[in-house]
């Protein structure tokens, strides 16, 4: 991934050239071709000549510039994604209530509340997105709290080896909602550089950015 991101680079930095020196020879023609034919009797005033090769000139270097911006910025992306590589293998907290399931005992979710709530709900849905569960809560303070076996599967009801998504929603005691994080740890598989930044994907199915990724190990 990383050595073509450096290779588009390359490339982008010849056809910048190649263009500019296009545009070069574009003025010199137009410009030989302007004092070939010019009125003998009224010929090209030379602060105007001068002031269109000054603007030319200019542009010159605006167009080169950015050609130079792009490329650093191709070759920084391209180094960020070859640093973000260390993180394959790794394990990761991002958003999202997904827990895995493993001989019978279901990983650990992360729920943050933003006060505290009168009521909680928590929903648990399969991979194809269907409502296998509802947990009720009531009387939870804000801050961090940890669901786990003891809160989603104390009967251990929920298939070993299958993944599912948890949402939450939580209201005060006048039934208004109140923000509800989740977050749950994944394992980072493959790592990919988009417009957007470096993307992180984790065994779970996951795509998460890099600048969400609030811990590693």
């Amino acid at each position: 991934m990383s050595i073509e991101a450096v290779s588009s680079s390359t490339t982008s930095s010849t056809s910048s050239s190649s263009n500019s020196s296009l545009t070069q020879l574009d003025f010199l023609t137009l410009l030989t071709t302007q004092m070939e034919y010019q009125d003998p009797t009224n010929p090209v005033d030379n602060t105007e000549m001068v002031n269109q090769m000054t603007q030319y000139s200019s542009l010159e270097q605006e167009v080169s510039t950015n050609a130079k911006l792009d490329t650093i910025v191709d070759q920084l992306t391209a180094l960020s994604a070859m640093n973000s590589s260390s993180y394959i293998g790794k394990d990761v907290t991002a958003e999202g209530g997904v827990v895995e399931v493993t001989d019978g005992v279901a990983s650990d979710v992360t729920l943050n509340l933003g006060s505290d709530a009168a009521s909680l709900v928590v929903n648990i849905y399969d991979a194809d997105g269907n409502i296998v569960d509802t947990k009720l809560f009531s009387d939870v303070t804000s801050g961090d709290h940890t669901l786990g076996q003891t809160e989603l599967n104390p009967g251990s009801t929920l298939t070993s080896g299958e993944i599912y998504t948890l949402r939450a929603a939580a209201y005060d005691e006048n039934g208004d909602n109140i923000d509800v994080d989740l977050t749950s740890v994944g394992t980072v598989t493959s790592v990919s550089s988009e417009s957007s930044g470096v993307v992180l994907t984790l065994d779970d199915g996951r795509e998460v950015s890099l600048a969400d990724v609030s811990f590693a190990s």
